[in-house]
C-alpha cells in the first residue's frame, strides 16, 4: 500500500466557496422569526420588533464579514488616518495612571494662563518665563489654532514637590536603573475650551525653568507617559543671571563643541555598528556553512506490533538508508490495540516523534477515526545487519565532515572576536577622549560662572541661581536631572515601627539629602532599599491621611538595629506643601 505524506494545504479557491454571507444571513433571518413568534408578546408590536431584529442581525452579519475580509486583505492608510493615529498618541501621551501622588490634597497644582495664539507671548511663572510663537498650537486634525488658549503650567524644585507629585523617578537606560536627582522639573499643558491641544511640528515652546542650582552635570528629560519612562532629550542648556546690563548668556551642550559631538557620535553609532557588522558577516558564513547530518543508528525488532510502510522518506533522510524499514509501536501507547491491523485506513502520515529522530508519530485516517501512535524504526534478520555495516561506514564520514564544520565556524568566531576586540578598544579610548574634553569644557564653564555669578549668588541656597533653557515640541513633562546608580548589592528590607508596633504604609519615599534626590520604594518589593554608610537619609511614609517621618538620627539608629526605623506621626504637617517642606528641612 502507498500513503500520502505530504498532502498539499487546501487553496484559497476551496475556501471561498464555501464562504456564502447570503446563506448566512437568510439563517440568522430565520431563526429570529422562529423566535419572536414563540413570544406572547410579538403580536403587540409585530411590525417593529420584526424589523429591528432583523436589523440588527443584518448588521451584525454585516460587520462579522467585513471584519473577516478586512483581515485577509492589507489595508491602504491614507493621510487623515496617519494623522489620526499620530493624535491618539498624542493623546495617550496625557495619560497619567502611573503618576500617583501620595496625597491627592497636596499634589501641586496646574497654575492657568490665557494667550492669544494668533499672536503668541510670553508667560511669567514665578520666576521662570514661557515663551510662546504666533501660531503655536493645532488640533487633532492639523489645523492651527486661533483666538484665546489656556496654557496649564506646574513647577517641581525640592523634595517635597517631587515627592507629593508622584511622578516617578527612575531612569531606565539599556536596563540599566538610576534614580534622578532633579535641578528642575516642570508640566505644560495647551488647552481650548476643554480640548487638549498639540504644538504645532513647525514651532517649539522656550521655556527658561528658574533654578537653583547652577551645576552643569544635568541632562533634559522627558516623560514618555505611554512608554511609561523617561527619554532622554540632551545635555542642558544654561543660562546664568547676572547683572542685567551684562547680559551674558552661557550655553552647555554638546552640539557646540564639535569634537564632543564627533566622539559621542563615533561611541554610540559609528563603532557599535561596525561591531554589529562584523557579527552580522560572521553569522551569515557561519550559516553558510554546510549541515551535516548524523546517521541514525539501526535499531533492532523487539518482537513488538509494527507498520510496513512504502512510502516517501524526503523529509526524513534519515530513514532512507535502511530497506524493508518496521515502525513498531512504542510502549507508551495506550490507545492501541490489535483492532488497528484489522482497519483499512485512508490516510497514514508520519511526522517527528517527541525524540527527534528516534521516534515518529503516525497519524491514522479512517472517515471520521483517527488515531496517532508513537513509533520506533526497527530492523531485523540480514537487514538489520546490512543496515549496521551501511551506519557504521556513515558514521565515519560525518565525524570527518564534522570535524572540518567545526574547524571552520571556529576560526569565523576567532576572527569576529579579533575584530570585536579591536572595535571596543577604539571605544575606549574614544570615551577617555570624550571624559578629558568634557572636563576641559566643564572647567572653561566653571571659571566662566565663576567670574559672573561671584557678586549675585554669594550664600545663596533658596534663590534662583540659573535659567535652564527648553526647547519644547511636545506638551508634557519635562525634567532637569542628573541620573545615579542604583546599588543592587546590600539591600535591605525596612521595618518600620510607631511606639514599637509596626507601621503600614502605602507609599514610602527615601529622601537623599546628600545627593538631593528622592527615590520612590517599589511596595511589591518590600520597600527594599540600599543605603550607604556615608551619606544621609530621611524616610517618609503615606498611608491615606497619615504621615510618618524617619528623620536622619532615626535612619542611623535603625541601621544598627536590625533595619528597624522608628517613625513619629507628622500627619499635622500634611495640611500644606510648606509644612511638608519644613519636616523635610528640620
Amino acid at each position: 500500500m502507498k500513503f500520502n505524506i505530504n498532502r498539499p494545504p487546501v487553496s484559497d479557491d476551496e475556501i471561498k466557496q464555501h464562504q456564502n454571507f447570503d446563506n448566512l444571513l437568510k439563517q440568522f433571518k430565520n431563526e429570529s422569526i422562529a423566535k419572536a413568534r414563540e413570544d406572547r408578546s410579538w403580536w403587540k408590536n409585530k411590525k417593529i420588533t420584526y424589523s429591528a431584529t432583523i436589523a440588527g442581525l443584518a448588521v451584525i452579519c454585516t460587520v462579522t464579514l467585513y471584519s473577516i475580509l478586512n483581515n485577509t486583505k492589507p489595508k491602504k492608510i491614507t493621510k487623515n488616518e496617519i494623522k489620526s493615529t499620530k493624535k491618539e498618541t498624542k493623546t495617550e501621551n496625557k495619560t497619567t495612571a502611573f503618576i500617583n501622588a501620595p496625597n491627592k490634597a497636596l499634589k501641586p497644582e496646574l497654575k492657568k494662563y490665557k494667550i492669544n495664539a494668533d499672536k503668541g507671548g510670553d508667560i511669567i511663572h514665578n520666576k521662570s518665563k514661557i515663551t510662546i510663537p504666533k501660531n503655536a498650537f493645532i488640533d487633532d486634525k492639523g489645523i492651527t489654532i486661533k483666538g484665546e488658549v489656556e496654557i496649564e503650567y506646574r513647577e517641581f524644585h525640592d523634595a517635597a514637590d517631587i515627592m507629593l507629585s508622584g511622578i516617578p523617578m527612575l531612569y531606565d537606560s539599556a536596563n540599566i536603573k538610576r534614580n534622578f536627582e532633579s535641578a528642575g522639573m516642570f508640566e505644560i499643558n495647551g488647552v481650548q475650551n476643554g480640548v487638549p491641544l498639540n504644538v504645532h511640528p513647525d514651532k517649539s515652546l522656550k521655556i527658561s525653568l528658574a533654578s537653583y542650582n547652577n551645576e552643569t552635570k544635568f541632562n533634559q528629560y522627558y516623560l514618555d507617559t505611554v512608554a511609561k519612562k523617561w527619554m532622554y532629550i540632551g545635555k542642558d542648556f544654561i543660562s546664568p543671571i547676572t547683572k542685567p546690563e551684562k547680559n551674558i548668556t552661557i550655553s552647555v551642550s554638546n552640539e557646540s563643541n564639535p569634537k564632543i559631538e564627533a566622539l559621542q557620535n563615533s561611541i554610540n553609532v559609528t563603532i557599535p555598528k561596525k561591531i554589529d557588522s562584523v557579527e552580522k558577516l560572521c553569522n551569515n558564513k557561519r550559516k553558510a556553512l554546510p549541515i551535516v547530518y548524523e546517521p541514525s543508528k539501526p535499531n533492532k525488532a523487539t518482537g513488538r506490533p509494527n507498520f510496513v510502510l512504502d512510502g516517501n522518506y524526503d523529509e526524513f533522510p534519515e530513514l532512507k538508508s535502511f530497506k524493508n524499514l518496521l515502525f513498531e509501536v512504542g510502549e507508551e501507547n495506550k490507545n492501541y490495540n490489535k483492532t488497528f491491523h484489522e482497519i483499512t485506513w485512508n490516510e497514514i502520515n508520519v511526522s517527528e516523534g517527541p525524540v527527534k529522530g528516534k521516534n515518529y508519530i503516525l497519524t491514522l485516517k479512517y472517515r471520521n477515526k483517527q488515531e496517532k501512535l508513537i513509533v520506533y524504526p526497527v530492523l531485523e534478520g540480514q537487514d538489520l545487519i546490512a543496515a549496521e555495516k551501511i551506519y557504521s561506514s556513515k558514521l565515519k564520514d560525518y565525524q570527518t565532515q564534522l570535524e572540518k564544520r567545526n574547524e571552520k565556524e571556529s576560526k569565523l568566531i576567532n576572527e569576529f572576536k579579533a575584530k570585536q576586540t579591536e572595535y571596543i578598544a577604539q571605544k575606549v579610548k574614544a570615551e577617555a577622549e570624550l571624559k578629558a574634553e568634557k572636563e576641559k569644557v566643564a572647567l572653561r564653564l566653571k571659571q566662566q560662572q565663576e567670574v559672573n555669578l561671584s557678586e549675585n549668588f554669594n550664600g545663596m541656597n533658596s534663590t534662583q541661581k540659573v535659567n535652564r533653557i527648553f526647547q519644547v515640541k511636545n506638551f508634557g513633562i519635562y525634567n532637569s536631572d542628573c541620573p545615579h546608580t542604583i546599588l543592587e548589592n546590600n539591600l535591605i528590607k525596612p521595618i518600620f515601627t510607631l511606639n514599637g508596633k509596626p507601621v503600614l504604609s502605602q507609599y514610602v519615599y527615601l529622601i537623599n539629602y546628600t545627593t538631593n534626590n528622592v527615590v520612590i520604594l517599589n511596595k511589591n518589593e518590600g520597600f527594599n532599599v540600599n543605603i550607604e554608610n556615608d551619606k544621609s537619609y530621611a524616610f517618609c511614609l503615606f498611608n491615606n491621611d497619615k504621615l510618618f517621618f524617619c528623620d536622619k538620627n532615626s535612619v542611623i539608629e535603625g541601621l544598627n538595629n536590625n533595619n528597624k526605623f522608628s517613625v513619629i506621626d507628622k500627619s499635622e504637617s500634611l495640611k500644606s506643601i510648606a509644612d511638608i517642606r519644613k519636616l523635610l528641612e528640620s
